[in-house]
């Protein structure tokens, strides 16, 4: 037996006006959960709508997605009364509250107040050490019930986040089709990666242009386009895919990456995982999409070779070439991808001029 989900949501600029509805369906107390600028950003739209329901907590996640703060989440004696949580913010906030909504058996819903990663609908938490170094990745019973996509407030929010949101949302597309290329493919796991494409063409048709209405505050019909595929293109393909297909290169570069400090400190999840998509395009050989992806990356500022992640080719990277070949996400591939493929397609990658 197979139970598939796919992303329930609320986009629009009134999408915040169904919350007190949605909730209802599952009870009237509620705990919110947060990052702190998300909160800031987002509650004044969200008490204006909690008419009949009860707020039981209000509570910052804290500052990184680790099982530290899940475990703080849980034990929160208000917490255990909720009849739903209600997670606010980007992609580390929501992976915390959705893990602590797993392990409470309690439904989980999302306000998603930036667009950078799908963490708003997926049924999979990225967890983190305390130093932001990646753990791995906890697999949840359900997905949010329910994820609400207020534009405004995503129009608001600091830029790098839609542009690394970018980033991240290309890797999908690449990294299911190269994990499942030599697979005989059931139906969901074939209609999340044909859904994969609306993560490619349509992200560089649209990109730039969402990009400069975002920096101007406004939601435009770009704009929406590039949220619907960051959070909800990207997240369909998760939710549906074998999880083999999920990821592949893209992003077990991005976790070996994490194993150097900076990395963290300086660079969004999405920046450094579109760099490692334009590694997995020349590894592979694709060099039509490297060519597309590349030129994009130039347009928009994504990083395109070492320099613009603060590292250099002479560096061996010994322990981030280490971390990402023994990294989950390369478990499922078509062929074996070792240190020395990868070192090698870094080497080619800055050579390459498109």
């Amino acid at each position: 037996m197979k139970n598939v989900m796919l992303p329930r949501y609320t986009i629009g600029v009134h999408a915040l006006d169904e919350f007190e509805q949605v909730c209802l369906a599952y009870g009237k107390k509620i705990a919110l959960i947060y990052g702190e600028k998300a909160y800031n950003a987002s509650k004044d739209i969200i008490f204006e709508r909690l008419g009949s329901l009860e707020i039981v907590q209000t509570m910052c996640y804290g500052q990184e997605a680790t099982y530290e703060n899940v475990t703080k989440i849980v034990d929160n004696e208000n917490i255990k009364v909720a009849d739903v949580l209600i997670g606010i913010g980007g992609g580390k906030c929501l992976d915390t509250v959705k893990l602590a909504a797993d392990q409470l058996n309690k439904p989980v819903i999302t306000i998603a107040t930036i667009a950078s990663t799908c963490a708003a609908v997926t049924r999979i938490s990225i967890m983190y050490h305390d130093d932001g170094s990646f753990y791995n990745i906890a697999h949840l019973k359900c997905a949010p019930i329910h994820c609400f996509i207020p534009t405004s407030v995503i129009a608001n929010a600091p830029i790098k986040y839609l542009w690394a949101g970018i980033g991240d949302t290309m890797a999908k597309h690449v990294e299911s089709t190269f994990s499942a290329k030599n697979d005989v493919l059931d139906y969901t796991s074939e209609l999340g990666i044909t859904i994969g494409k609306m993560c490619f063409e349509p992200v560089i048709q649209h990109g730039l242009q969402a990009l400069i209405d975002a920096n101007k505050h406004e939601v435009s019909d770009d704009l929406e386009e590039i949220i619907q595929n960051i959070l909800i293109s990207t997240g369909s393909v998760s939710l549906l895919v074998n999880p083999d297909y999920n990821s592949a290169l893209a992003h077990a570069l991005f976790y070996g990456l994490t194993v150097r400090e900076h990395i963290e400190k300086n660079h969004l999840h999405g920046e450094v995982v579109s760099y490692g998509t334009l590694v997995q395009l020349m590894m592979d050989q694709q060099m039509d999409l490297l060519k597309k992806a590349y030129h994009f990356h130039k347009k928009i500022g994504l990083p395109v070779c070492l320099a613009d992640l603060e590292l250099c080719v002479q560096d061996p990277l010994n322990d981030v070439l280490e971390m990402t070949e023994k990294n989950q996400e390369l478990k499922h591939v078509p062929y074996p991808v070792t240190q020395d493929k990868i070192r090698k397609a870094m080497e080619d990658l800055e050579r390459y001029t498109g």
